[in-house]
């Protein structure tokens, strides 16, 4: 596994006098090879069909107008060469993610890193319903479209990050282009913007046999591989704090119908139908000293929420333009952002929630809130999603486990102080018609009394409705022994009185001796139930207190690495403090040799008017 981490290692920070601008063919061939080993170490996705088996299943190409109505294609690629497939161990399992944070089931992967800058994460999936023209051409279109667009940071963004200025672009003949780009990004709220200083690779001619292993023709395919820069040309930045992203993103068609040549069947378009693959993987890091652990946190969500959103942009458009369609428009808006951007007075208000961008930054922002709301104290996270989603209600529908329990705890309660229904000795035993109503009410106590039973699965909750059921059972014995001798003493009242008389005596006795095994039975199962109760309430209780417990560790653990962080902030402040008074010092000094204290005088007077 260490050829895939030697690999990763290769899309990393780049000095621009690095890049071998007199021999870019090789070396970007060498990287664009390193992408492809990286991209074929992903897992597929689980299931499938095989490729010699597999069928495009839309009846026209490009069919889908929003992410909704972009399928998940169940056909799956050649397998790649041995040496790319044997490091798909190395990804593991994909990460359990909820349906809301992965509507359309993305295969998501998590792998740590070996040179202490983070894990790495990776998705991969295979779609119908647009071709792969269209994710081409829209992939090569989604920093141009910010390009041409004037505005503050990622103004015309797509994905969350927006192109400020190309720096400078190189196109290789047979092997792909090469751009050096100023990106920036806005997180919600007031917060500062980050800027990215890319080298991005990107080619449609980046595959080898290692991908189709000689037994098929390479398929169409466009890679992107993007490595953080440090550019003479790009300064630090006031205003804006340096944010770092690598990684690879690749699209390739499973050529079910092969691509047909120029002059043969030019106007057929079976091949756009073909499943595209969509690959990517990435590692970033936000700046401005936000824990590397609240980025991991919510990034397998985000990753998979970025999905949404290019293909929402791409399937909306009917015809995307080139990438270079506009180049006079995109040199005027970059002179004209170049003041503007250079010094922002203040961050701009978002535009949206962190929850509504896409991309990879949408990727930075979610997994700090997500990291927010897992490790913060619960006032701050609550404040935190309130601002950062205003749009939500403040109140949640959906019950918490622990409402629950306690829903089920007083269900039981309920049922259990519920009117057992009495034996009808207040009406004449010699009565079958009496006897008839009372056993009709007592089933009708019986069916109210079972709509209240915990409908929970717990443990707790099955024992308490067997205790029911076993209630139930009892009473209906008895009641069908009441119902028999009151058939016997009607058929008895046409005969002597004196045989009437002795009967009535035998039925008392027999109703009387009933009616203490009735009260002894049910008192056993009262006894039961309310053992069952207070066991459940007991083990519930014991939960919650240990459930606080690990919630306060937690809040002291946070409380201290916050103040670590303080005490860090608090001493890179002072030493800033001393330099400025030191340069104030001697700016002092020199107005003074140079007009004297009268000039010194004049500025403080300007200052404070």
């Amino acid at each position: 596994m260490s050829e895939l981490h030697d690999a990763l290692k290769q899309i990393g920070a780049i000095d621009w006098a690095d890049v071998p601008k007199d021999n870019l063919g090789p070396w970007m061939k060498q990287l664009f090879e390193t992408g492809e080993l990286i991209c074929n170490s992903v897992p597929p996705p689980p299931g499938g069909t095989d490729y010699e088996q597999s069928k495009p299943t839309q009846p026209k190409p490009d069919t889908a107008k929003s992410a909704k109505e972009v399928v998940n294609s169940d056909a799956r690629p050649v397998a790649p060469h041995p040496e790319h497939a044997g490091l798909q161990k190395a990804w593991g399992k994909p990460v359990k993610l909820n349906a809301k944070e992965n509507p359309l089931g993305i295969s998501v992967y998590k792998m740590a890193g070996k040179d202490r800058h983070g894990a790495w994460f990776a998705r991969r999936q295979v779609l119908e319903g647009v071709s792969i023209t269209k994710m081409r051409k829209a992939m090569q279109r989604e920093f141009a479209e910010s390009l041409a667009e004037s505005g503050g940071p990622g103004a015309g963004n797509v994905r969350g990050i927006g192109g400020d200025r190309r720096l400078d672009k190189k196109e290789v003949d047979d092997v792909g282009n090469m751009d050096a780009l100023q990106l920036s990004a806005q997180f919600p709220g007031p917060t500062t913007p980050r800027e990215f200083i890319a080298l991005i690779l990107t080619s449609d001619n980046a595959l080898t046999n290692k991908t189709s292993q000689d037994k098929h023709a390479i398929p169409r395919h466009y890679m992107v591989v993007s490595k953080p820069l440090t550019h003479p040309d790009t300064p630090d930045r006031e205003g804006y704090v340096k944010g770092t992203y690598e990684s690879v993103e690749m699209i390739r068609e499973i050529p079910l119908h092969p691509v047909p040549d120029k002059a043969e069947e030019a106007g057929d378009e079976k091949h756009e139908l073909n499943p595209v693959e969509w690959i990517m993987v990435t590692r970033s890091d936000p700046g401005g000293g936000i824990p590397r652990f609240m980025v991991e946190r919510g990034t397998p969500g985000s990753i998979a929420a970025d999905v949404s959103k290019f293909l929402d942009w791409a399937c909306a458009k009917g015809d995307i333009p080139d990438a270079d369609a506009d180049p006079e428009l995109q040199k005027k808006t970059q002179a004209a952002d170049a003041q503007q951007k250079a010094t922002p007075s203040a961050p701009p208000p978002a535009q949206q929630p962190a929850q509504q961008q896409g991309g990879l930054f949408a990727s930075i922002t979610g997994a700090v809130e997500a990291g927010i709301e897992a490790y913060a104290p619960a006032s701050v996270a609550n404040y935190t999603h309130n601002y950062m989603h205003p749009e939500d209600d403040a109140s949640d529908s959906s019950s918490s486990s622990d409402s629950s329990s306690a829903a089920s705890f007083a269900s039981a309660k309920d049922h259990h102080h519920h009117d057992m229904g009495d034996h009808p000795s207040q009406h004449p035993a010699h009565d079958p018609a009496a006897v008839i109503a009372s056993t009709d009410s007592l089933g009708a106590v019986r069916s109210t009394s079972s709509t209240t039973l915990p409908m929970g699965s717990s443990p707790h909750d099955k024992e308490l409705r067997k205790i029911d059921k076993d209630r139930a059972k009892i009473e209906a014995k008895i009641h069908k022994k009441q119902d028999n001798e009151a058939v016997k003493l009607a058929s008895h009242r046409e005969k002597d009185p004196e045989d009437i008389a002795k009967y009535q005596e035998k039925y008392d006795a027999a109703m009387l001796k009933l009616k203490e095994k009735r009260e002894k039975e049910l008192a056993k199962l009262e006894q039961k139930r309310e053992k069952e109760i207070t066991k459940a309430q007991r083990k519930r209780s014991v939960q919650l207190n240990k459930d606080e417990a690990n919630r306060v560790a937690k809040e002291r653990d946070d409380f201290r690495d916050q103040v670590d962080m303080l005490k860090r902030e608090n001493g890179l402040l002072r030493e800033q403090m001393t330099d400025l008074q030191r340069e104030n010092a001697i700016l002092v000094d020199k107005v003074n040799k140079l007009g004297g204290i009268g000039a010194l005088k004049e500025i403080k007077t300007e200052v404070q008017a």
